[in-house]
């Protein structure tokens, strides 16, 4: 098949949904299916010249996605459409048998033309369901236009999440976020901070939405733990000065990366996701678990949807320190409980969190749509 992958965001980083893009494009490769990429995504560019995968850049400018950007979306629409259009014609003219959209701006000006071309169109969506979608003066014309159109979520939450806002469920799938088990195997190991101590991990951008500050605060109640958070974003500040607060320097470490996450994650006796507000997949705990790490999620992961309380993870309520507090508790209090879902998660990753696992689900849908 030929596939066209596309995206245009309003900010780019190496993260989730950057590495899961190429990775399905580098594996769908592999697989002898002729791949490309259009877009004004830095670090999708610059990974598609290192993976040789084709691609085209092409600035359209920022997708509808703040206050801002939704007024000069009226009247850069116009010449924006007629960019995509131009470029999507030059890749159909090489032959062309789908397009996977991962942005607003080629969803909404771009998707009629694809499909009445007779060219299959699926939407990937990578990113938290918040009021950029809800509240956004297109959402009904998204909601009308994915009835033509097969959207992907990364989450059966995600999916269920879009259901709700009036996405046909018939034309809507799940997909699990995938990752290579060559990247986290068993190896070396960061020395604790304190050996005497349980070492809890989180590994989330210092957002509000991420909980992390949920996570700090629930600490006071543990004694004998460390945590070691790492991550970048907005609330660094805010929250070292809560750890400071807490009077918990000695045992709450913030470091912005990790240069071995393998060896980070070994290090742990378990890893905290604490989203307050929904997350569309989590990949760091799919690689937690993917090394036999514990984990503890809230319920707004979109992976704890993949997941089954008690068994191979605890799963929590979310937006509650106390709720944290209850679900680390539960295993650092029972070394057996701790070991049994360490086992079952290590063993639900390598089952179903696999990009190989990803790739085979996707090559099926896209084949058979």
């Amino acid at each position: 098949m030929k596939i066209l992958f596309t995206r245009f965001p309003y900010e780019s980083a190496h993260g989730g949904a950057e590495s899961q893009t190429i990775a399905l494009m580098s594996g769908l490769k592999a697989r002898g299916h002729a791949v490309a990429f259009l877009g004004s995504c830095p670090t999708l560019l610059v990974l598609c010249q290192q993976y040789q995968i084709p691609y085209a850049s092409l600035d359209i400018g920022l997708p509808p996605v703040s206050k801002q950007t939704v007024l000069t979306f009226l009247y850069r629409k116009k010449i924006m459409q007629q960019k995509l259009e131009a470029a999507f014609q030059e890749f159909q003219s090489h032959g062309l048998d789908a397009v996977c959209m991962l942005s607003l701006s080629e969803k909404i000006l771009l998707t009629e033309s694809v499909v009445e071309s007779g060219v299959k169109v699926f939407w990937v969506e990578h990113d938290t369901v918040g009021k950029w979608l809800t509240h956004n003066p297109y959402f009904r014309l998204m909601r009308r236009l994915s009835k033509k159109v097969t959207t992907i979520g990364v989450s059966e939450l995600s999916k269920k999440m879009y259901v709700k806002l009036g996405w046909d469920e018939n034309r809507i799938i799940a997909i699990p976020n995938g990752i290579d088990p060559k990247r986290f195997a068993a190896g070396k190991r960061e020395p604790k901070k304190d050996p005497t101590h349980f070492h809890v991990g989180c590994v989330a951008r210092l957002a509000d939405e991420k909980g992390v500050d949920l996570l700090i605060i629930s600490m006071r109640d543990i004694p004998s733990v460390t945590l070691n958070i790492v991550g970048l974003g907005r609330e660094q500040d805010a929250l070292n000065r809560l750890v400071k607060k807490m009077d918990m320097e000695d045992r709450v470490t913030i470091e912005p990366r990790k240069g071995n996450m393998s060896a980070f994650y070994n290090s742990l006796d378990l890893l905290v996701l604490p989203s307050r507000r929904h997350d569309p997949f989590g990949l760091v705990v799919a690689e937690a678990m993917m090394l036999g790490i514990p984990v503890v999620v809230t319920e707004a992961c979109g992976v704890a949807s993949q997941l089954t309380h008690g068994k191979n993870a605890v799963v929590v309520k979310s937006n509650s320190a106390k709720a944290l507090t209850e679900g680390i508790s539960s295993l650092l209090n029972d070394a057996k409980y701790m070991q049994r879902i360490a086992k079952a998660g290590q063993q639900k990753a390598l089952s179903d969190f696999t990009e190989d696992s990803m790739i085979d689900k996707y090559e099926e849908l896209l084949k058979n749509s």
